[in-house]
């Protein structure tokens, strides 16, 4: 039996619901069985506390819960690890537990960069690799003072890791290409799943609503989306909806401005701090759900399409291009004229009809299988 390490550490620090932390919960939940055994590593009692599958996947699963108006999750996180009261090791003892290393998250913590090259002396050390959007698309990222160097680090890491797993192909390219990783070092491509949500037959609104999912950064053209609507709306006088559905925009506060102007104006709400199942509710009450400009996977747009929402979209837009006429549709650019016209067009009910006729949620990417091609690349991975 083979031993391998998941860092937690960066979890434990910044817990939350994004669908990074979505991809650490399944990787608990959905390891394959076979000689390669997964324990998961967090900082506990100075040292390194140990959690099997079970345990971490009960603590994976703490942001995904119903939490009422208790946003801070630092509490309820450490409360569970006291209820595990997980085994602990020092670091030198560590480094004699594993046969591998697995960096499953972003992180620009020194201390998990540095155990990460620790790791990367003696064993097969492995990290998934999500995207280079913090280059291609610095305007949405502010990192705070004195962080700059580590996230150098974590992509110089990402260079040069023994293997490393991509969320996509996109993902791989960019990491080939921006980072120059040495082309016959190992990179692989599995996709993360949708499963997660289980399936809904469609109920679409009486009258047309738009729904779009996820924070308000300038990528995710949330202005234009916006304005495109509004043009459309008041030019053709549409009878229809838009919701923004997340949290404000932590890198343009004119982003913000101009959201909350549109709501004023009629027609679009934005709903933020709404629950898993709250978030379900909205999107499966909804017409179609926009995904558009780039993203570095789309987790949400498997979501909508199992629970019987048709997506459209446009831009980078990974997992939606793997459900290409399974669910999701790509509109003609993102132009304000265009994405007015597409608003017009889609508020047609016949055409909703059809984007719905071939929704296909068990074409939806899995966890296990995600899972497995993570196992995969650990197992075959050798120490460079």
């Amino acid at each position: 039996m083979r031993h391998v390490g998941i860092d937690l550490e960066q979890f434990i620090t910044d817990p939350h619901g994004s669908g990074i932390q979505r991809v650490l919960q399944y990787l608990a939940k959905q390891w394959p069985a076979g000689d390669l055994e997964p324990t998961f590593v967090v900082p506990w009692q100075g040292g390194h506390g140990l959690l099997d599958r079970e345990q971490a996947a009960t603590l994976l699963t703490i942001p995904f819960l119903p939490r009422g108006d208790e946003h801070d999750l630092t509490a309820p996180i450490l409360q569970q690890l006291e209820t595990l009261d997980p085994l602990v090791l020092r670091d030198e003892e560590l480094l004699e537990v594993f046969d591998g290393w697995l960096l499953a998250e972003v992180s620009y913590l020194p201390s998990v960069l540095r155990r990460f090259e620790s790791f990367a002396d003696r064993v097969a050390a492995v990290m998934i690799g999500y995207d280079t959007l913090p280059m291609s698309e610095a305007a949405n990222y502010r990192f705070r003072p004195g962080t700059a160097p580590w996230v150098s680090e974590y992509f110089r890491l990402l260079a040069t890791a023994s293997s490393v797993v991509c969320i996509s192909d996109v993902a791989r390219d960019s990491i080939l290409a921006r980072l120059r990783r040495d082309p016959d070092l190992p990179i692989s491509v599995s996709h993360p799943g949708g499963d997660h949500v289980p399936e809904r037959s469609p109920e679409p609104p009486e009258r047309p609503v738009f729904a779009r999912l996820g924070t308000l950064e300038a990528r995710k053209r949330p202005v234009e989306i916006a304005q495109a609507f509004r043009a459309a709306r008041d030019a053709h006088g549409l009878e229809a909806e838009l919701v923004f559905i997340g949290g404000r925009s932590h890198s343009d506060e004119g982003i913000n401005r101009a959201i909350r102007r549109q709501v004023e104006l009629g027609g679009v709400r934005w709903i933020e701090g709404a629950s898993d199942v709250e978030v379900a509710d909205l999107v499966h009450r909804s017409s179609a759900f926009l995904s558009l400009g780039v993203e570095g996977y789309g987790i949400p747009v498997l979501e909508a399409i199992r629970l019987g929402t048709p997506v459209l979209f446009a831009g980078v837009q990974p997992a939606a291009e793997l459900m290409q006429g399974r669910g999701a549709h790509r509109i003609d650019g993102l132009d304000p004229d265009g994405l007015a016209q597409a608003f017009v067009e889609w508020c047609d009910p016949s055409r909703l009809a059809g984007l719905r006729a071939v929704l296909d949620p068990d074409a939806v990417p899995t966890w296990a299988d995600f899972a497995s091609g993570v196992a995969q690349a650990v197992a075959g991975t050798s120490r460079t």
